[in-house]
């Protein structure tokens, strides 16, 4: 399983966020690109970087930053950088697809536009993925800020039907707080879509859970504050994932 470290930007600057609430910030990181290129040299392979000015706001913001820290993940080894939050269009996908990072993440505009993902997932192979924020048993948007009844479930199935590099489930209420994923959503998910990648976010704090999502046939963890905070060390993180360490 991947091991993907993850970083909030906020304001210019790298935070994690406690359930997504704007007025909560967990943890901030003061050299966000000394962090990161510490994580590559330990083995980390995948980043995750979420705009939240852009997801807030319905337009990329921080795509500046994102790209400044992809280099500086790059300069160690090569890996590979997914950006989500307020893309909404084709030409804000091009632009961020074309600032050094690899996948484009889509949530918002996923539900709102399906139309819009099909055509950027026929148009970018391999490089748009799709995020689903749970909030109990609604999908949370904007920023997750409003919910909408659509099934998760049933939007899973749309969104793989697509064509998306992958699908990203996160569930907002663990977010931020290291209480551990929510696996029985996770195991609906992947009996729903048994043949996409299937990524996992949201309230990941310790090794036994990692292992946990490993076991369920999760194809990657996304991990943010226990990462920034060092409560689960990267070394232990990538061992519980089963994946290599150090630079190769």
């Amino acid at each position: 399983m991947e091991l993907i470290p993850a970083i909030d930007l906020l304001d210019g600057a790298a935070v994690r966020l406690v359930r997504g609430d704007f007025a909560r910030r967990a943890a901030s990181v003061a050299d966000p690109a000394t962090t990161i290129r510490d994580w590559v040299r330990s083995g980390v392979r995948w980043l995750h970087l979420v705009d939240l000015d852009g997801a807030r706001d319905g337009r990329p913001v921080n795509g500046a930053l994102a790209a400044r820290l992809a280099a500086a993940a790059r300069s160690v080894a090569a890996v590979r950088v997914e950006v989500g939050g307020g893309l909404r269009g084709l030409s804000d996908i091009e632009t961020t697809l074309g600032g050094g990072v690899d996948v484009a993440v889509l949530g918002t505009a996923a539900v709102d536009d399906p139309s819009l993902l099909a055509a950027a997932a026929a148009r970018w192979p391999g490089r748009v993925a799709a995020s689903i924020d749970v909030r109990g048993e609604r999908v949370a948007l904007d920023g997750w800020t409003r919910s909408d009844p659509v099934d998760p479930i049933e939007l899973a199935g749309r969104l793989a039907d697509a064509g998306i590099a992958h699908l990203i489930v996160t569930d907002v209420r663990r977010d931020g707080t290291r209480r551990g994923p929510n696996l029985p959503l996770l195991a609906r998910m992947r009996a729903a879509v048994p043949a996409t990648r299937l990524v996992a976010a949201g309230g990941i704090g310790s090794a036994a859970q990692v292992t946990a999502l490993a076991g369920a046939g999760i194809d990657g963890a996304v991990i943010g504050l226990a990462l920034v905070d060092g409560s689960l060390p990267i070394d232990v993180a990538l061992a519980a994932a089963g994946q290599p360490t150090g630079v190769a």
